[in-house]
């Protein structure tokens, strides 16, 4: 075969149709926590035996799959907030529309790093960002939380054939800014297998042992990304206005332009509080298990939801938040909620306080979170919902009139027409055609 052959054969530009729906996400053993739950979302799939067209899981991205992902009969793009592992993900969804999964609905530091990099798509999500950025005006979280001030998701949002969210908030922030996408909410996974908890409950003893023989009475932990956003400095600062004998504990990945030991140097609380670093996931879900409290905060709140959250509701230890955005969709009696934006020390001390002061709060909030969680297990809550968006979207990707209406509707743009001439009937009958078009006659009995 000469060298055209070769490269026709890599790049399969003439590559046939595919029947299956491409799945574009990081996956183990990629570390990122977009890796886990594609796994866990995958699974349940499979569990609930999705009769729709197979999955066709594709990781890592590479060259030769240029021409083979538009030729799915559909596919879905998970897009977080980390240039390395979702910049050709992000560019497939902007070339081949599909079903977008947002999974930090913010996209700031995703779109800076492709600015950063001179990705065209990076300037463009910049300007249709800009463009739409004044419709959030008396968006109180955009207001309050500066990376959600402009919409640097709206490009990839119009893009999209549909959108699977997984929180109320974030369909509620798309619609402020005009979109018009199809949003499917769709709860967070269950990530972690009920045996995984089980065995890491059995570990609690272990991991509270050497804390409690050095004094400890009381273990709070904040887990998950240890960096500016969960507010640790403001944990520290609480933590040292409560008794001697609470212990707050720091366990997750380190994040690069955060010095984490600086900041606990600082807190002046020497032994009372300790630091562990990429810990494996077992470990990860035993100090979850062993806290009397987890703090999980955030600001600026980015409009993502907590994974951490969700492991530390599976392991029904009582939680506290901060009150804005996604988190406020999580019910009062599943989590205690505090102050949005920067919460005071004093404030942050006081809920801590409250909860370990009062046992019987803590199991009732913590046994509401995990019964709550064993909900989403047992009725494969996520993977229904996942079937639902998929269904839903591939009967739009195949209408047959949706590319003449995307015509129709870019001629109306083209001549300058808006949304109170279509209500005044403007162009209105050639939709109307389409519509009947779309919908195959009934055969006669």
């Amino acid at each position: 075969m000469g060298v055209a052959g070769t490269a026709r054969r890599l790049l399969r530009w003439d590559h046939r149709e595919d029947p299956r729906i491409a799945y574009l996400s990081p996956l183990p053993p990629a570390r990122t926590g977009v890796a886990t739950y594609s796994k866990a979302v995958l699974d349940g799939l499979e569990r609930i035996g999705y009769p729709g067209p197979p999955l066709h899981p594709i990781w890592p991205i590479e060259p030769k799959h240029e021409g083979t992902i538009p030729w799915h009969a559909m596919s879905v793009y998970h897009l977080g907030n980390n240039v390395e592992f979702h910049r050709d993900i992000y560019r497939h969804a902007i070339q081949t529309p599909g079903l977008v999964v947002i999974h930090d609905l913010a996209l700031d530091d995703f779109v800076r790093g492709m600015v950063a990099a001179g990705d065209p798509l990076g300037h463009q999500a910049v300007r249709e960002g800009l463009l739409n950025a004044p419709k959030l005006a008396g968006f109180e979280d955009a207001e309050r939380n500066e990376p959600l001030r402009v919409p640097f998701v709206a490009h990839a949002a119009r893009r999209a054939r549909g959108i699977v969210a997984h929180s109320p908030f974030v369909e509620r922030y798309l619609r402020a800014f005009g979109c018009r996408t199809p949003v499917f909410v769709v709860p967070h996974p269950v990530v972690e297998p009920g045996s995984a908890v089980q065995a890491a409950e059995r570990r609690r003893a272990v991991v509270r042992g050497p804390l409690e023989s050095m004094g400890m009475r009381s273990l709070v932990v904040v887990a998950g990304d240890q960096n500016e956003a969960k507010m640790i400095d403001r944990v520290l600062a609480a933590v040292s206005r409560l008794p001697e004998g609470v212990h707050l504990a720091l366990v997750g990945r380190r994040i690069e332009g955060y010095d984490l030991d600086a900041v606990v140097a600082a807190s002046g609380l020497g032994g009372r509080v300790s630091v562990h670093a990429d810990v494996s996931d077992e470990d990860f879900l035993a100090w979850l298990c062993a806290a009397d409290v987890a703090v999980d905060l955030r600001f600026p709140h980015r409009g993502e939801v907590s994974g951490s959250l969700a492991r530390a509701m599976q392991c029904g230890t009582a939680t506290i938040v901060s009150g804005t955005g996604t988190y406020l969709d999580v019910p009062g009696d599943r989590v205690v909620h505090v102050s949005p934006g920067p919460v005071e020390p004093e404030e942050l001390a006081w809920a801590i306080a409250r909860l370990l002061g009062d046992e019987d709060l803590r199991a009732r909030i913590g046994g509401a979170a995990r019964a709550h969680m064993d909900e989403l297990a047992r009725s494969d809550a996520t993977a229904r919902g996942y079937a639902q968006a998929l269904e839903g979207t591939l009967a739009l990707v195949q209408d047959p009139s949706r590319r003449a209406l995307a015509r129709w509707a870019g001629a109306l743009v083209d001549l300058g027409l808006t949304e109170a001439d279509l209500d005044r009937g403007y162009g209105a009958s050639y939709a109307r055609a389409l519509g009947e078009f779309a919908v195959p006659p009934r055969e006669s009995d």
